[in-house]
């Protein structure tokens, strides 16, 4: 068991911030445990993970678009 473990979740063990992959296969092969919640409140919650990426990404799209009608108004102005 050592061994597998080891062999397939060594990088997951050593890294802080794991790969996604990493996190998922971990989660797959813990999938029967005795206190799920217990045992996983240290580890990333993939689903939010997922989320707070989105919401970043349009909030980076969102002040893009806030920038470029600033720059286009200020050049309206100077005309």
């Amino acid at each position: 068991m050592d061994s597998y473990l080891n062999e397939n979740f060594l990088e997951a063990l050593k890294v802080n911030h794991s790969p996604d992959e990493v996190l998922q296969k971990w989660r797959k092969f813990c999938g029967v445990v005795k206190n799920p919640k217990r045992r996983f409140r240290f580890t990333a919650n993939l689903s939010k993970r997922d989320e707070a990426a989105a919401m970043r990404k349009s909030n980076q799209e969102k002040l893009r678009i806030a920038v470029l009608v600033q720059q286009a108004a200020y050049q309206f102005i100077q005309d």
